[in-house]
């Protein structure tokens, strides 16, 4: 595998990112939107496709947002990231990446849920929201409930994962 300029306008974007995102729990807006713009150009420039870059922004805000505001797996910043690494590496590379990531996040909440001593909080959570279904609770009260209670991960590090995994090997071929 030969490197390419996009490969270390990516490394750069997600060290960066998993570094203010562990020190601050955000990703901010001041490395996303210019990487976003770099990335489509850059895109432009030396990618196979000339439109790759910016397939890839519009693929990242399509799975980005539904992982937001749908699932509630990702917070805005984790959709800005996914979107500049759309713009950097293109579409397949980030759907991918997000895929992946998101196989990650299971096991990587689960451990740190461990080392911060919330496991048993989290084991708590699963029965209670057991329950509230069983007994057909409505939902948005039992979040409402529990979400002061919630442990917040920086979820930056599981998406940078999924994208270098995504860039290292080709599972799953998409296309």
């Amino acid at each position: 595998m030969a490197w390419e300029v996009r490969d270390v306008a990516m490394l750069v974007l997600l060290a960066v990112a998993c570094f203010t995102d562990i020190t601050t729990g955000k990703i901010r807006n001041w490395l996303t939107f210019p990487t976003m713009l770099v990335g489509v150009l850059l895109s432009a420039a030396v990618a196979p496709h000339v439109w790759e870059g910016a397939l890839g922004l519009l693929c990242g805000f399509a799975g980005g947002v539904v992982l937001w505001k749908f699932g509630g797996a990702y917070r805005a910043g984790d959709v800005k990231l996914v979107m500049a690494a759309g713009a950097v590496g293109g579409p397949e590379w980030v759907l991918r990446g997000m895929l992946i990531g998101f196989l990650l996040n299971f096991p990587f909440a689960l451990t740190v849920l461990l080392l911060r001593g919330r496991l048993a909080h989290f084991g708590r959570f699963v029965v209670a929201l057991g329950k509230a279904l069983i007994y057909r609770r409505p939902l948005r009260d039992f979040m409402q409930e529990w979400e002061s209670k919630t442990t917040v991960i920086a979820f930056g590090p599981v998406i940078a994962a999924g994208i270098v995994v995504a860039r290292l090997q080709a599972w799953p071929d998409l296309w």
